[in-house]
């Protein structure tokens, strides 16, 4: 209920129409969870805060152990870092790293930056860390 959406022009009016229909009445339990977070913010910030501070340090080491594969200034804010690949292929890296290490990353074609990829650093730490030691091991091993 949230978000964007890309469609070509024909189809956007009955989206249109099925939204006006479906958003009439939010969500109850949406509404009471909103609720909830705003008591509970100052938690959820400082949760949040030293969630992203632990995987940034994760994520810096990692991009400095990885200067001949990658370019990329250090995470100072943030959740997302979208280093350059040294080696041509992005792409390719991107989808031999789901692949054959189970791993995602956002291709940075989709943001018109196709020698790029992004990380997000917003999940768990354990999640974080391993995924970082996973393209670690992807970059070592792609040739471009």
């Amino acid at each position: 209920r949230c978000g964007w959406i890309l469609t070509p022009p024909h189809l956007t009016r009955s989206m249109q129409d099925m939204i006006d229909l479906t958003y009439g009445v939010m969500a109850h339990s949406a509404e009471r969870l909103s609720v909830n977070a705003l008591d509970l913010l100052s938690t959820i910030s400082e949760r949040t805060r030293t969630l992203l501070d632990a995987n940034r340090a994760l994520l810096n080491a990692f991009l400095e152990s990885n200067r001949s594969h990658l370019e990329c200034f250090p995470s100072e804010f943030g959740t997302c870092v979208m280093p350059r690949l040294r080696a041509d292929g992005a792409t390719a890296f991107c989808e031999r790293l789901r692949q054959d290490f189970d791993t995602g990353v956002v291709p940075g074609h989709f943001f018109e930056a196709p020698d790029h990829f992004r990380i997000g650093i917003g999940g768990p730490t354990e999640i974080v860390r391993e995924g970082l030691e996973r393209i670690g091991t992807a970059l070592q091993r792609f040739d471009g």
